[in-house]
């Protein structure tokens, strides 16, 4: 009777459903292991698709080498607008904010449209790509307007630091700090809803070209580098000059009347 009953083992193996190719039969032996750590070990010169780890190099480096020289675009620009900087040390000393954040908000809706191409949900199509970035531009308009708050706050908790920001502020009797943070966060702004759009055409526009889309969360960085210089210089510029012009026809009235 007692070689009758049912051992430990055959008892834990009736616990719980049997799953379809887990009898013994089909368990890995231990040569079957040995093979598998080969495999493992011979991957480290071969990559999931077969190619080599050189050909997965050669063909990420061609990709970041031309993003590098793209990157670089934005010293042509800072040399362009390089007095703007010079007089204006709030450019310099929030630049890698207004750039990070567009980076960032690109990232994300590019990544966001990755996901969608990868599960299906998203399909690679012109009316789907434009209805993606319909949203994504009404997205970024909210994602801007909380960060321009955020950045215009921030710039002004900093106004110690615009003590000397120039005659355009002493002139217009406006705080130095008030003008900066109306320039950066006008940048920043535009800078962000700009980011959004373009994170969520880059993956498509790499589809269609046959590209990779999963590239596009790279790029949108570098472009949103040399873009928020762009956006940074060309809208500071303007609000820095709109304040100047107002503080030059003070200046006039005030001359004027204290003739009169």
């Amino acid at each position: 009777a007692a070689e009758d009953a049912p051992s430990v083992s055959d008892s834990l193996s009736n616990l719980g459903p049997r799953v379809p190719g887990s009898e013994p039969a089909a368990a890995a032996s231990v040569s079957d292991r040995e093979d598998d750590t080969d495999d493992v070990s011979s991957s480290f010169l071969g990559t999931l698709d077969g190619g080599t780890v050189l050909d997965e190099a050669w063909a990420r480096g061609t990709w970041l080498l031309g993003l590098l020289v793209l990157q670089s675009s934005s010293s042509a620009v800072l040399e362009r607008y390089s007095d703007l900087v010079k007089d204006h040390i709030e450019i310099t000393l929030f630049l890698t904010m207004l750039v990070g954040a567009g980076g960032n908000a690109g990232n994300q809706s590019a990544i966001s449209v990755i996901r969608g191409l990868a599960t299906g949900t998203i399909q690679p199509t012109a009316r789907c790509a434009l209805e993606t970035m319909w949203r994504q531009t009404r997205v970024g308009v909210a994602l801007a307007s909380v960060l321009a708050a955020g950045g215009f706050a921030r710039v002004l908790a900093s106004r110690a630091a615009f003590a000397d920001a120039g005659d355009v502020v002493d002139l217009a009797a406006v705080d130095p700090a008030l003008v900066a943070a109306i320039g950066i966060a006008t940048s920043l702004f535009a800078i962000v809803t700009a980011s959004t759009l373009t994170g969520s055409a880059l993956p498509f526009a790499l589809a269609f070209a046959g590209q990779d889309p999963a590239n596009a969360g790279t790029t949108i960085q570098v472009c949103m580098d040399v873009a928020g210089v762009v956006i940074t210089c060309v809208v500071c510029s303007a609000v820095f000059e709109h304040f100047e012009r107002v503080a030059e026809l003070g200046t006039a009235v005030g001359v004027v009347a204290g003739v009169s």
